[in-house]
């Protein structure tokens, strides 16, 4: 008896560093949106040695680390303190923040999100931890969700038709959720903050997640070239 076989994977050395650099992008959009920028979340990302190349992919990648480089260790504490104030009048919904980031808040239709993503979650097989007890279109967790299913892509996929679902998601989630609120969000944040860390971090994700979606689709075209070479 022939056992089929499926074509195995093989990443495009054009698409090497994006998909080696988006996943960590995704990690760091995540930590510090969806917390307080406490001095060993800081510390922990200023010792990242990968944070250099995946920073470059964008101007306000350069900017993050150009800000958290720079800083003397002995400063940091206090930088910190600053920063989490900032947090907390931005983002923080128990203390009547300034930016509401959530998705079903910035479109206005609060009612439609009752269980849209829960489903989204659910039918790809993630449950969130919510420490802080965050809605399912919290940014940091619709972020988390592209980062876990990056890393399912990345790792456990052994053939092109398991990357091509995996990166479908990924595309549609984009296009459907993250890419329809967040060039307001950052527009807002924007408006509302003279800090360097924040606008660092929102001039990185307005620029990073339209490119994101550009590469995937591209990286798409290239499987599709590749499953028909060898069908």
């Amino acid at each position: 008896m022939t056992i089929p076989t499926v074509p195995s994977l093989v990443v495009p050395e054009a698409f090497s560093r994006w998909l080696e650099s988006r996943g960590l992008i995704y990690q760091l959009l995540v930590d510090f949106y969806g917390r307080k920028p406490s001095l060993s979340l800081v510390a922990q990302w200023i010792r990242n040695r990968q944070l250099g190349v995946a920073a470059e992919m964008t101007e306000g990648g350069r900017e993050l680390k150009r800000y958290l480089c720079s800083q003397e260790p002995s400063a940091l504490p206090q930088i910190c303190e600053r920063e989490t104030h900032e947090y907390m009048r931005l983002m923080n919904e128990r203390a009547a923040s300034t930016i509401v980031a959530r998705e079903a808040a910035e479109l206005g239709r609060e009612e439609e999100f009752c269980n849209v993503l829960s489903d989204v979650y659910a039918s790809a097989g993630i449950v969130f931890k919510k420490c802080g007890g965050e809605a399912d279109d919290h940014i940091s967790i619709e972020l988390e969700f592209m980062a876990v299913m990056h890393e399912r892509m990345l790792y456990n996929s052994f053939s092109i038709r398991s990357a091509m679902e995996l990166l479908e998601i990924q595309e549609r989630f984009l296009e459907e959720h993250l890419l329809r609120w967040t060039p307001q969000f950052c527009e807002r944040l924007n408006a509302a903050t003279d800090s360097p860390l924040y606008l660092g971090l929102s001039h990185m994700l307005e620029e990073f997640l339209p490119q994101d979606l550009q590469m995937l689709r591209a990286w798409k075209t290239s499987l599709e070239s590749s499953a028909a070479t060898m069908a």
